[in-house]
Protein backbone atom coordinates (compact mmCIF):
# COMPACT_ATOMS: atom_id res chain seq x y z
CA UNK A 1 0.00 0.00 0.00
CA UNK A 2 1.40 3.33 -1.36
CA UNK A 3 2.24 6.33 1.41
CA UNK A 4 -0.47 8.40 -0.12
CA UNK A 5 -3.57 5.55 0.51
CA UNK A 6 -1.66 4.85 4.33
CA UNK A 7 -1.80 8.88 4.97
CA UNK A 8 -5.75 8.84 3.38
CA UNK A 9 -6.81 5.87 5.65
CA UNK A 10 -5.20 6.96 8.61
CA UNK A 11 -6.99 10.64 8.31
CA UNK A 12 -10.64 8.89 7.81
CA UNK A 13 -9.48 6.68 10.79
CA UNK A 14 -8.66 9.92 12.66
CA UNK A 15 -12.18 11.74 11.43
CA UNK A 16 -14.12 8.88 12.83
CA UNK A 17 -12.81 8.63 16.02
CA UNK A 18 -13.25 12.53 16.20
CA UNK A 19 -16.57 12.43 15.72
CA UNK A 20 -17.22 9.23 17.63
CA UNK A 21 -18.84 7.83 14.93
CA UNK A 22 -17.54 4.16 15.81
CA UNK A 23 -19.78 4.42 19.13
CA UNK A 24 -16.62 3.99 21.01
CA UNK A 25 -16.91 5.33 25.19
CA UNK A 26 -16.95 8.95 24.59
CA UNK A 27 -13.89 10.73 26.84
CA UNK A 28 -15.43 13.50 29.22
CA UNK A 29 -14.90 17.15 27.95
CA UNK A 30 -13.79 19.72 30.39
CA UNK A 31 -16.88 22.06 31.30
CA UNK A 32 -19.14 19.40 31.44
CA UNK A 33 -20.35 19.41 27.72
CA UNK A 34 -19.15 16.61 25.23
CA UNK A 35 -19.54 16.25 21.33
CA UNK A 36 -22.74 15.59 19.97
CA UNK A 37 -23.21 11.61 19.94
CA UNK A 38 -25.25 10.67 17.02
CA UNK A 39 -28.50 7.82 18.09
CA UNK A 40 -30.55 5.95 16.23
CA UNK A 41 -32.67 8.54 13.92
CA UNK A 42 -36.31 7.89 12.53
CA UNK A 43 -35.90 6.50 9.62
CA UNK A 44 -39.50 5.41 8.76
CA UNK A 45 -41.56 7.99 8.79
CA UNK A 46 -45.11 8.23 7.63
CA UNK A 47 -46.33 11.17 5.33
CA UNK A 48 -49.51 12.10 4.70
CA UNK A 49 -52.57 9.90 5.60
CA UNK A 50 -52.60 6.19 5.16
CA UNK A 51 -55.60 3.75 4.64
CA UNK A 52 -56.56 1.79 8.22
CA UNK A 53 -58.60 -1.30 8.81
CA UNK A 54 -61.35 0.23 11.03
CA UNK A 55 -61.77 3.92 11.31
CA UNK A 56 -61.64 6.39 14.25
CA UNK A 57 -64.82 6.71 15.85
CA UNK A 58 -64.40 9.97 17.92
CA UNK A 59 -67.93 9.66 20.20
CA UNK A 60 -66.70 5.76 21.01
CA UNK A 61 -62.57 7.19 22.52
CA UNK A 62 -64.73 9.63 24.46
CA UNK A 63 -66.84 7.19 26.24
CA UNK A 64 -63.93 4.89 26.81
CA UNK A 65 -62.00 7.46 28.28
CA UNK A 66 -64.56 8.28 30.76
CA UNK A 67 -64.94 4.74 31.85
CA UNK A 68 -61.30 4.74 32.31
CA UNK A 69 -60.79 8.18 34.11
CA UNK A 70 -63.54 6.56 36.99
CA UNK A 71 -60.32 3.57 37.20
CA UNK A 72 -57.68 5.76 36.83
CA UNK A 73 -58.15 8.88 39.00
CA UNK A 74 -55.07 10.04 40.67
CA UNK A 75 -52.86 7.85 38.24
CA UNK A 76 -53.90 10.43 35.76
CA UNK A 77 -52.68 13.68 36.79
CA UNK A 78 -50.71 15.58 38.56
CA UNK A 79 -50.42 19.10 40.92
CA UNK A 80 -47.41 21.33 42.04
CA UNK A 81 -46.30 24.91 42.63
CA UNK A 82 -44.32 27.29 40.52
CA UNK A 83 -43.22 30.78 41.51
CA UNK A 84 -44.33 33.55 39.74
CA UNK A 85 -42.05 36.87 39.22
CA UNK A 86 -43.87 39.06 41.57
CA UNK A 87 -42.59 36.24 44.43
CA UNK A 88 -46.36 35.01 44.54
CA UNK A 89 -47.35 31.08 43.75
CA UNK A 90 -49.35 29.42 40.97
CA UNK A 91 -50.35 25.95 40.72
CA UNK A 92 -49.46 23.39 37.70
CA UNK A 93 -51.85 20.97 36.96
CA UNK A 94 -51.51 18.20 33.80
CA UNK A 95 -52.13 14.88 32.85
CA UNK A 96 -49.60 12.20 33.42
CA UNK A 97 -47.38 9.92 31.25
CA UNK A 98 -50.40 7.21 31.83
CA UNK A 99 -52.85 9.59 31.04
CA UNK A 100 -51.13 10.12 27.56
CA UNK A 101 -49.89 6.60 27.01
CA UNK A 102 -54.05 5.65 27.60
CA UNK A 103 -55.44 8.21 25.68
CA UNK A 104 -52.62 6.95 22.41
CA UNK A 105 -53.77 3.49 22.76
CA UNK A 106 -57.61 4.32 22.77
CA UNK A 107 -57.01 6.98 20.17
CA UNK A 108 -55.89 4.23 18.40
CA UNK A 109 -54.39 4.29 14.16
CA UNK A 110 -51.26 6.50 15.82
CA UNK A 111 -47.36 5.79 15.76
CA UNK A 112 -44.93 7.97 18.65
CA UNK A 113 -41.20 7.78 18.68
CA UNK A 114 -38.79 9.01 20.37
CA UNK A 115 -34.87 9.64 19.41
CA UNK A 116 -32.74 11.16 21.86
CA UNK A 117 -29.18 13.51 21.62
CA UNK A 118 -26.47 13.74 24.10
CA UNK A 119 -25.14 16.83 24.73
CA UNK A 120 -22.58 16.12 27.53
CA UNK A 121 -24.42 17.50 30.63
CA UNK A 122 -28.36 16.69 29.57
CA UNK A 123 -29.84 14.65 26.81
CA UNK A 124 -32.49 16.51 24.48
CA UNK A 125 -35.13 13.97 23.78
CA UNK A 126 -37.46 13.94 20.28
CA UNK A 127 -40.66 12.77 20.33
CA UNK A 128 -42.69 12.34 17.85
CA UNK A 129 -46.66 11.94 17.30
CA UNK A 130 -48.02 10.99 14.19
CA UNK A 131 -51.88 10.36 12.85
CA UNK A 132 -51.81 7.42 10.44
CA UNK A 133 -55.31 7.85 9.47
CA UNK A 134 -55.33 11.95 8.95
CA UNK A 135 -51.21 11.88 8.13
CA UNK A 136 -51.09 14.92 10.66
CA UNK A 137 -47.27 14.46 12.57
CA UNK A 138 -46.07 16.90 15.56
CA UNK A 139 -42.89 16.72 17.01
CA UNK A 140 -41.64 18.34 20.12
CA UNK A 141 -38.18 18.61 22.05
CA UNK A 142 -37.41 18.20 25.67
CA UNK A 143 -34.14 18.62 27.37
CA UNK A 144 -33.54 16.79 30.61
CA UNK A 145 -30.59 17.59 32.52
CA UNK A 146 -28.29 14.45 33.97
CA UNK A 147 -28.09 15.71 37.44
CA UNK A 148 -31.56 16.16 38.77
CA UNK A 149 -32.03 14.36 41.57
CA UNK A 150 -35.22 12.37 42.29
CA UNK A 151 -34.55 9.39 44.50
CA UNK A 152 -32.21 9.42 47.67
CA UNK A 153 -29.08 7.33 46.86
CA UNK A 154 -25.69 7.09 46.71
CA UNK A 155 -25.10 5.24 43.61
CA UNK A 156 -24.95 7.69 40.92
CA UNK A 157 -25.21 5.03 37.37
CA UNK A 158 -28.85 4.47 39.49
CA UNK A 159 -29.60 7.98 40.19
CA UNK A 160 -29.05 8.80 35.90
CA UNK A 161 -30.74 5.96 35.12
CA UNK A 162 -34.05 7.63 36.44
CA UNK A 163 -33.03 10.87 35.28
CA UNK A 164 -33.14 9.37 31.74
CA UNK A 165 -36.31 7.80 32.08
CA UNK A 166 -38.22 10.85 33.73
CA UNK A 167 -36.86 12.49 30.51
CA UNK A 168 -37.86 10.26 28.37
CA UNK A 169 -41.53 9.98 29.96
CA UNK A 170 -41.49 13.70 30.10
CA UNK A 171 -41.09 13.79 26.10
CA UNK A 172 -43.40 11.65 25.55
CA UNK A 173 -46.27 12.76 27.82
CA UNK A 174 -45.48 16.34 25.85
CA UNK A 175 -46.26 15.59 22.37
CA UNK A 176 -49.28 13.51 22.69
CA UNK A 177 -50.44 16.13 25.24
CA UNK A 178 -49.66 18.74 22.39
CA UNK A 179 -51.11 16.34 19.80
CA UNK A 180 -54.07 15.10 21.06
CA UNK A 181 -55.43 17.77 23.50
CA UNK A 182 -59.19 17.83 23.39
CA UNK A 183 -58.88 14.20 24.25
CA UNK A 184 -56.17 14.66 26.98
CA UNK A 185 -58.19 18.09 28.38
CA UNK A 186 -61.24 15.74 28.69
CA UNK A 187 -59.33 12.62 30.23
CA UNK A 188 -57.67 14.83 32.56
CA UNK A 189 -60.93 16.40 33.89
CA UNK A 190 -62.67 13.39 33.79
CA UNK A 191 -60.41 11.88 36.01
CA UNK A 192 -60.02 14.71 38.50
CA UNK A 193 -63.45 14.82 38.96
CA UNK A 194 -64.20 10.90 39.34
CA UNK A 195 -61.35 11.43 41.71
CA UNK A 196 -63.40 14.24 44.12
CA UNK A 197 -66.52 11.75 43.41
CA UNK A 198 -65.03 8.72 45.02
CA UNK A 199 -62.97 10.21 47.88
CA UNK A 200 -66.79 12.45 49.15
CA UNK A 201 -68.30 9.12 49.30
CA UNK A 202 -65.66 7.91 52.02
CA UNK A 203 -63.99 11.10 53.16
CA UNK A 204 -62.94 10.32 56.17
CA UNK A 205 -61.08 6.95 55.17
CA UNK A 206 -59.92 8.69 52.46
CA UNK A 207 -58.23 11.48 54.62
CA UNK A 208 -56.65 8.76 57.10
CA UNK A 209 -54.79 6.79 53.98
CA UNK A 210 -53.63 10.35 52.52
CA UNK A 211 -51.98 11.28 55.42
CA UNK A 212 -50.80 7.78 55.79
CA UNK A 213 -49.11 8.72 52.08
CA UNK A 214 -47.79 11.69 53.46
CA UNK A 215 -45.75 10.22 56.33
CA UNK A 216 -44.97 7.48 53.48
CA UNK A 217 -42.63 10.81 51.48
CA UNK A 218 -41.89 11.34 54.45
CA UNK A 219 -42.93 15.09 55.09
CA UNK A 220 -44.45 16.91 57.89
CA UNK A 221 -48.05 17.04 57.94
CA UNK A 222 -47.49 20.55 58.77
CA UNK A 223 -46.44 21.63 55.94
CA UNK A 224 -48.89 19.68 53.90
CA UNK A 225 -51.85 21.48 55.90
CA UNK A 226 -49.91 24.81 55.15
CA UNK A 227 -50.10 24.31 51.61
CA UNK A 228 -53.69 23.44 51.64
CA UNK A 229 -54.39 26.13 53.98
CA UNK A 230 -56.21 24.50 56.63
CA UNK A 231 -55.58 21.45 59.18
CA UNK A 232 -56.38 17.60 57.47
CA UNK A 233 -59.26 17.26 60.26
CA UNK A 234 -60.82 20.10 58.11
CA UNK A 235 -59.94 18.65 54.74
CA UNK A 236 -62.91 18.25 51.78
CA UNK A 237 -62.96 16.31 49.01
CA UNK A 238 -61.21 18.64 46.84
CA UNK A 239 -58.71 19.60 49.36
CA UNK A 240 -57.89 15.63 49.58
CA UNK A 241 -57.91 15.37 45.59
CA UNK A 242 -55.15 17.98 45.40
CA UNK A 243 -52.67 16.34 48.30
CA UNK A 244 -53.11 13.74 46.15
CA UNK A 245 -52.58 14.78 43.02
CA UNK A 246 -48.99 16.68 44.76
CA UNK A 247 -48.30 13.79 46.62
CA UNK A 248 -48.43 11.81 42.65
CA UNK A 249 -46.13 14.69 40.57
CA UNK A 250 -42.83 14.03 43.76
CA UNK A 251 -43.69 10.12 42.95
CA UNK A 252 -43.71 10.53 39.17
CA UNK A 253 -40.48 12.78 39.42
CA UNK A 254 -42.19 16.18 38.23
CA UNK A 255 -40.95 18.09 41.57
CA UNK A 256 -39.56 17.86 44.65
CA UNK A 257 -40.72 17.10 47.84
CA UNK A 258 -39.55 21.05 48.90
CA UNK A 259 -41.19 22.39 46.14
CA UNK A 260 -44.42 20.89 46.69
CA UNK A 261 -44.69 21.01 50.33
CA UNK A 262 -42.07 24.26 51.29
CA UNK A 263 -40.52 23.70 54.25
CA UNK A 264 -42.47 26.04 57.25
CA UNK A 265 -40.47 29.18 58.21
CA UNK A 266 -38.90 30.22 61.57
CA UNK A 267 -41.98 30.99 64.18
CA UNK A 268 -42.13 34.41 65.22
CA UNK A 269 -40.54 34.85 68.45
CA UNK A 270 -42.74 33.79 71.80
CA UNK A 271 -43.64 30.43 73.17
CA UNK A 272 -46.86 30.86 71.61
CA UNK A 273 -46.96 32.32 67.89
CA UNK A 274 -50.16 31.87 65.31
CA UNK A 275 -50.07 31.75 61.71
CA UNK A 276 -52.74 33.07 58.66
CA UNK A 277 -51.77 31.82 55.23
CA UNK A 278 -51.90 34.41 52.42
CA UNK A 279 -51.38 34.14 48.68
CA UNK A 280 -48.05 33.42 48.07
CA UNK A 281 -47.66 30.71 50.72
CA UNK A 282 -45.63 33.00 52.90
CA UNK A 283 -46.50 32.79 56.75
CA UNK A 284 -47.36 36.08 58.76
CA UNK A 285 -46.71 35.06 62.50
CA UNK A 286 -47.95 36.86 65.44
CA UNK A 287 -47.80 36.42 69.28
CA UNK A 288 -51.49 35.21 70.56
CA UNK A 289 -52.46 38.22 72.66
CA UNK A 290 -55.01 40.71 73.40
CA UNK A 291 -54.46 41.83 69.48
CA UNK A 292 -55.93 37.65 67.70
CA UNK A 293 -58.72 36.57 68.03
CA UNK A 294 -60.12 33.03 68.06
CA UNK A 295 -57.55 30.17 66.36
CA UNK A 296 -55.17 32.84 66.13
CA UNK A 297 -56.88 35.04 63.59
CA UNK A 298 -56.15 38.79 64.19
CA UNK A 299 -58.96 40.55 66.31
CA UNK A 300 -61.79 42.03 64.05
CA UNK A 301 -60.59 45.44 65.88
CA UNK A 302 -57.17 45.14 63.45
CA UNK A 303 -58.80 45.33 60.64
CA UNK A 304 -60.01 48.70 59.48
CA UNK A 305 -63.99 47.65 59.20
CA UNK A 306 -65.85 50.39 60.67
CA UNK A 307 -68.27 48.32 62.48
CA UNK A 308 -65.72 46.01 64.11
CA UNK A 309 -63.76 48.14 65.88
CA UNK A 310 -63.30 48.06 69.52
CA UNK A 311 -64.65 44.49 69.76
CA UNK A 312 -64.89 42.47 72.85
CA UNK A 313 -62.23 39.74 72.90
CA UNK A 314 -65.19 37.49 73.45
CA UNK A 315 -67.10 38.45 70.57
CA UNK A 316 -68.21 36.60 67.87
CA UNK A 317 -65.78 37.01 64.46
CA UNK A 318 -66.67 39.86 62.38
CA UNK A 319 -68.33 38.06 59.06
CA UNK A 320 -66.24 40.31 57.42
CA UNK A 321 -62.68 39.60 58.37
CA UNK A 322 -64.02 35.46 58.38
CA UNK A 323 -64.76 35.96 54.64
CA UNK A 324 -61.29 37.67 53.96
CA UNK A 325 -59.54 34.97 55.43
CA UNK A 326 -61.48 32.54 53.96
CA UNK A 327 -60.53 33.82 49.94
CA UNK A 328 -56.76 34.03 51.68
CA UNK A 329 -57.03 30.60 52.14
CA UNK A 330 -58.92 29.65 48.88
CA UNK A 331 -56.30 31.26 47.05
CA UNK A 332 -53.45 29.31 49.03
CA UNK A 333 -55.15 25.76 48.28
CA UNK A 334 -55.55 26.55 45.01
CA UNK A 335 -58.72 27.41 44.28
CA UNK A 336 -60.23 29.84 41.02
CA UNK A 337 -61.15 33.19 41.51
CA UNK A 338 -64.74 32.26 40.71
CA UNK A 339 -65.12 29.20 43.50
CA UNK A 340 -67.13 32.10 45.69
CA UNK A 341 -68.87 29.93 48.39
CA UNK A 342 -72.17 29.75 47.39
CA UNK A 343 -73.25 31.22 50.74
CA UNK A 344 -71.68 34.79 49.83
CA UNK A 345 -73.49 35.11 46.03
CA UNK A 346 -76.52 36.28 48.33
CA UNK A 347 -77.03 39.81 47.36
CA UNK A 348 -78.06 40.37 51.07
CA UNK A 349 -73.91 39.13 51.55
CA UNK A 350 -72.55 41.34 48.99
CA UNK A 351 -69.95 42.85 51.39
CA UNK A 352 -68.86 39.02 52.64
CA UNK A 353 -68.55 38.41 49.05
CA UNK A 354 -66.54 41.52 48.83
CA UNK A 355 -63.94 40.68 51.52
CA UNK A 356 -63.30 37.17 50.00
CA UNK A 357 -62.46 38.28 46.97
CA UNK A 358 -60.06 40.97 48.50
CA UNK A 359 -58.82 38.26 50.45
CA UNK A 360 -58.12 36.12 47.30
CA UNK A 361 -56.63 38.82 45.27
CA UNK A 362 -54.30 39.83 48.27
CA UNK A 363 -55.90 43.50 48.27
CA UNK A 364 -56.51 45.06 51.50
CA UNK A 365 -59.67 43.95 53.77
CA UNK A 366 -62.70 46.59 52.13
CA UNK A 367 -64.00 49.01 54.57
CA UNK A 368 -67.63 49.57 54.74
CA UNK A 369 -69.61 53.05 56.62
CA UNK A 370 -71.72 52.58 59.14
CA UNK A 371 -75.08 52.20 58.13
CA UNK A 372 -74.24 52.02 54.57
CA UNK A 373 -76.44 49.33 52.81
CA UNK A 374 -75.08 46.27 50.91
Amino acid sequence: MSDEFQNTDDRRRDLAAFANAGGQPQQPVPGGHALVRPTTAITDRVIGAQPVAVNRDEARILTKLAALAAAAGDDWFYRFPVRRRDGGQDWIEGASIKLANDVARIFGNDAVEVREIDVGDAWVFYARFTDIETGFSMERAYRQRKSQVSLKTKDADRQQDIAYQIGQSKAIRNVIVNGLQIYCDYAFEQARNSLVNKIGKDIAGWRERTIDGIRKIPVALERVQNVVGRAAKDWLAPDIARVIAMMRSIHDGMSTTDEVFPPLETAATGPAASTVQVADGARDASPVGETTGEGGRPAAAEHPTGAGEDRPMNAAPDPIVVAYDRGKAARAAGATRKAIPAEYRDAARSREALAWTSGFDGAPLPTFPQGESP
